[in-house]
């Protein structure tokens, strides 16, 4: 776990900075600070969000406001945080969609994600599960993959949306294994999931938190998840390589970035507040029970991750030509 001495550690003595910082850095803040969500109220970013700025607001001394900003993958809110100063007054709720997919997928996704953002840190990630209509006649990936190539007009699966990171996830799954499958895209995520649950699709790759609940109850069966190893959320489940899929890895997180810009004092203080609020056992309760595992990251670590991803996902968005206008 990580706690306020780990974390100090981590940000190279970020609290000796902070010290040390300019005093226009350190009357920061002297107003409420914006938090930019790009998902509805209620879902796991949303949640984050309200939980960090309840943090935040004891530790800083002044109000957050959390801006729930719907559309375009990300992309409308993306850009507004984008646009806004970088003084530490509009904080964003990054996605590895918005961070690490959206600059390939979307042919004028209004926002740069390396230049227009400052990375705070990494907040939680939770992978994607490949799950199947409790009435599909498979309960492995090896019997899903031979009945898919036994019978390739058969099985469909669904997503939130092309390109969206439950289609490049089954993509992926595709690209691997040789399955074959028909993409179905809806408009959500919600739609798709109560298909999947009548049996009108058969397959689908959505997050663990957002299927949590019908794991739970039997409604879908889990095969595998998109993970290196196991999930502390769903320890039964196996992860993808022990299930003979190696190399199906697709997870979605968020992180909290600023507009380009921020001042040095003020992007180690949010880095502070951030790694102190992670360690809270009350966050780290919460966020577990709505099914996510909180793993802080921080600095270059962070900063690679994202840039090893876009890498990856260009590839296989280029491979699929995928673009949207």
């Amino acid at each position: 776990m990580l706690n306020r001495r780990n974390c100090l550690a981590l940000l190279g003595g970020a609290g000796a900075a902070l010290v040390k910082g300019p005093a226009s850095a350190q009357a920061w803040p002297s107003r409420p600070v914006r938090i930019v969500v790009p998902f509805p109220a209620g879902g796991s970013a949303d949640v984050s969000a309200r939980l960090i700025g309840e943090a935040f607001r004891e530790a800083l001394g002044q109000g957050t406001v959390v801006e729930n900003k719907l559309g375009a993958g990300g992309n409308l809110a993306a850009t507004d945080a984008a646009r806004s100063p970088g003084d530490g007054y509009t904080l964003f709720i990054g996605t590895n969609g918005t961070q690490t997919i959206n600059g390939s997928l979307y042919r004028r996704p209004g926002f740069d994600a390396v230049t227009d953002f400052t990375p705070i840190g990494l907040v939680w990630e939770a992978p994607n599960v490949l799950v199947v209509s409790k009435d599909l006649p498979v309960r492995t990936v090896a019997e899903l993959v031979a009945y898919a190539k036994a019978q390739p007009d058969r099985l469909s699966f669904g997503s939130s949306g092309i390109g969206s990171p439950t289609h490049l996830a089954a993509e992926l799954f595709k690209a691997r294994t040789g399955a074959s499958m028909t993409h179905v895209p809806y408009r959500g995520q919600a739609p798709a999931i109560t298909d999947l649950l009548s049996g009108q699709l058969q397959v689908m790759f959505p997050l663990v938190p957002d299927v949590l609940s019908h794991l739970q109850s039997g409604a879908v069966r889990a095969l595998a998840v998109a993970a290196p190893a196991r999930s502390a959320i769903v320890p039964d489940i196996p992860a993808m390589a022990e299930a003979g899929a190696p190399g199906v890895i697709a997870s979605a997180w968020i992180g909290l970035f600023a507009p380009a810009g921020l001042p040095g004092p003020i992007e180690r203080r949010l880095a502070q507040e951030l790694g102190n609020t992670l360690a809270q056992p009350r966050f780290i309760q919460r966020l577990r029970d709505i099914g996510v595992v909180v793993q802080p990251l921080f600095g270059e670590a962070f900063v690679a991750k994202m840039a090893a991803e876009r890498s990856h996902w260009a590839k296989l968005i280029a491979d699929l030509g995928v673009k949207i206008d």
